[in-house]
């Protein structure tokens, strides 16, 4: 069979089951070694019997829940690849916005080895790009020594300054020695609804943030006084599309000299909510 119609079967059953069509073409690039372009190319060839099996056999996994990622092994963010197993959450879209947004505010200032933190590191995807694109040091840090691991991998194959801890959120780092803090930490409500492919495969400790999903913005906002440097540069979370008031309603009470703000996405939804001293830099 061709591969242009094999293509056009799997993204009809995967819309019938309640899957992304998209995830077809995600899945046959892998099995084929290919890139979307490589991919476009091939269309006219003929699938090989092998490579249709493998391929069939990856749309049922998915069909039954397995995410795409777990299938082909990686996940693209900001323009890299990076590894991504069970032991991780899966870098989402909307977190790149995030990498902007520190990317903008901070190009081109200097920081010393532990003054920009990323709390709750998973896959390292905001550690490890954030240190590539600032080209400077970051420090991560991980209760779960499987997301630590998976974590060294992709910094060893991408690169970047950093330092990763083993601890519980911001347990390891040392007082008054951070002027950055980022981190996306479990926001969803612990009665909130998600799909099988959430639920089932990733991690709940990445995942559920407390009955209100706030549990660790009040841990990281409380317990940042005692980390953060009297000239501290910069506060940055990923937040729920409907915790945005909330949480800044919380750095705005323990940080009332700081500028907060609260940025919405690309979807027009409430994503990141920051703390900025400005005064600091003049």
């Amino acid at each position: 069979m061709r591969i242009a119609k094999r293509l056009n079967q799997a993204q009809t059953m995967l819309v019938a089951a309640g899957r992304e069509a998209s995830s077809a073409e995600w899945l046959l690039m892998h099995v084929l070694q290919v890139d979307r372009t490589g991919l476009l190319v091939r269309l006219s060839d003929e699938l090989s019997p092998d490579d249709d099996l493998l391929f069939s056999e990856y749309l049922l996994a998915h069909v039954n829940g397995v995410p795409v990622q777990h299938l082909i092994g990686y996940q693209p963010f900001y323009g890299r690849d990076f590894q991504v197993t069970p032991a991780v959450l899966i870098p989402r879209p909307e977190t790149e916005e995030l990498i902007e947004f520190v990317v903008r505010r901070l190009g081109g200032e200097t920081f010393h080895p532990g003054e920009i933190v990323d709390i709750g590191t998973g896959s390292g995807a905001i550690g490890v790009t954030l240190a590539l694109e600032l080209r400077q040091p970051v420090t991560t840090v991980d209760i779960s020594e499987d997301a630590l691991a998976v974590a060294k991998k992709n910094q060893a194959a991408l690169g970047g300054d950093v330092t990763f801890l083993q601890g519980d959120l911001l347990e390891p780092l040392a007082d008054q020695s951070v002027r950055v803090l980022v981190s996306n930490p479990p926001y969803i409500e612990e009665d909130e609804l998600l799909s099988d492919v959430v639920f089932d495969h990733e991690p709940h400790l990445a995942l559920f943030g407390g009955k209100d999903g706030l549990v660790f913005y009040r841990r990281l906002i409380d317990g940042s006084t005692r980390i953060l440097k009297d000239d501290f540069r910069l506060i940055v979370f990923e937040i729920g599309h409907n915790q945005g008031s909330e949480v800044q309603m919380m750095l705005k009470e323990r940080y009332p000299t700081a500028e907060t703000g609260i940025l919405k996405d690309i979807n027009g939804k409430d994503r990141i909510v920051y703390a900025e001293r400005k005064d600091c830099t003049e």
